[in-house]
């Protein structure tokens, strides 16, 4: 049994372990104990182990260091160049699950798990675990609008507004320049709303349940007819609102969340939409299914309706947004490969690779 050294004591180190919990069935390890940089934890208790200075690791007997931290980097260095710990000793907090899901699927006759398998040994960061590596070619120039007292980035052509609350971004030279608009949306990536058979089409209208960035309606706003944009952040919404503003006659906007019923703070989609619609694409943050459940009226008017519905959010999400549109008379099958969304509290305890979509279409 390999003794680790865990480095971290925040959330993420609470989640993780979790995971050393979960991993335990299938690679036994054993904790000597916890470090951290904060000289106020040292020698108190977390997790039912003590807390190390760095100072102290040379003191403790252990086969490795796991960093469960989201800086790996900077701690990393911290290890080898300060402390003189060798790399070979050094995991990072992403190997015990690379390593758990490695075994868990290990005889799964799925040739797309293995595919995630393998491109999770060639990637050192957490982006491969939700859609695809960051690309450099997909970083746009954030510009100030100061007009508008809001940032916006070219997109094909168009001003794409953003809220204030936009953290995505890296600063080069003193520009900030916004990361990942569209990535999730590469012909590759298991997040792709589209392909050949369920796609926008010239003159549909549209429903973007989750709209955020506005970018899935944008792409196809010189085609469509009209679009139903649901967004229950108010900050994106300021910001849907500029960038749609030369295409106001086209859009109606709907600032509440969608469910299964209506109150003062969600709708049904049957209360809010009273004709036909030719295409939804759902990503409202695992309510999907309640969504669905309030379109009953709109599946069953829309002889040709086709939709792109997020699965990944929660546990069985797949299985059961399937059963709820082949029952409104849709054939459906998921996107292209796995996704691992690490935002949902329950995988913590139930690592699990995800289909991303579900598509569905009316023939």
């Amino acid at each position: 049994m390999n003794r680790y050294i865990i480095w971290g004591t925040g959330v993420r180190a609470v989640n993780f372990y979790k995971f050393y919990e979960t991993s335990r069935q299938y690679q036994p390890i054993e904790i000597v104990g916890f470090i951290d940089n904060n000289p106020g934890k040292w020698g108190e208790m977390f997790l039912g182990n003590k807390i190390y200075s760095p100072q102290e690791i040379k003191k403790l007997n252990f086969d490795y260091i796991d960093i469960w931290m989201k800086d790996v980097g900077n701690v990393k260095k911290q290890l080898v160049e300060e402390l003189g710990i060798e790399e070979e000793k050094i995991k990072s907090c992403f190997d015990i699950l690379k390593d758990l899901l490695k075994k868990k699927y290990h005889n799964t006759e799925d040739d797309e798990i293995h595919d995630f398998l393998k491109i999770m040994d060639t990637q050192y960061t957490t982006e491969i675990f939700s859609y695809h590596p960051v690309r450099e070619d997909m970083e746009r120039e954030m510009v100030f609008d100061d007009n508008k007292a809001m940032y916006y980035v070219d997109f094909e052509g168009k001003r794409l507004y953003l809220a204030s609350s936009f953290q995505n971004y890296i600063v080069k030279d003193g520009k900030r320049f916004a990361r990942n608009l569209w990535q999730e949306q590469d012909e590759n990536s298991p997040h792709l709303y589209t392909d050949e058979i369920v796609a926008v089409k010239k003159g549909d209208i549209i429903v973007d349940a989750g709209a955020c960035e506005g970018n899935f309606t944008l792409h196809n706003i010189d085609k469509i007819k009209k679009a139903y944009l649901i967004e229950c952040d108010e900050e994106w919404m300021r910001a849907l609102q500029a960038t749609f503003e030369p295409y106001k006659d086209k859009i109606e906007f709907c600032n509440k969340f969608l469910s299964n019923y209506d109150s003062d703070m969600t709708i049904k989609l049957d209360s809010l939409i009273e004709e036909s619609v030719d295409f939804i694409k759902m990503d409202i943050e695992g309510e999907e299914i309640n969504a669905l459940l309030g379109a009953e009226k709109i599946f069953s008017r829309s002889s040709s309706i086709k939709c792109a519905v997020c699965s990944y959010h929660r546990h069985g999400d797949e299985k059961r947004i399937k059963e709820i549109l082949e029952k409104y008379g849709l054939y459906t099958y998921p996107s292209k490969g796995y996704m691992f969304f690490i935002y949902d509290d329950s995988i913590w305890e139930n690592p699990e690779l995800r289909r991303g979509i579900v598509r569905g279409y009316k023939r």
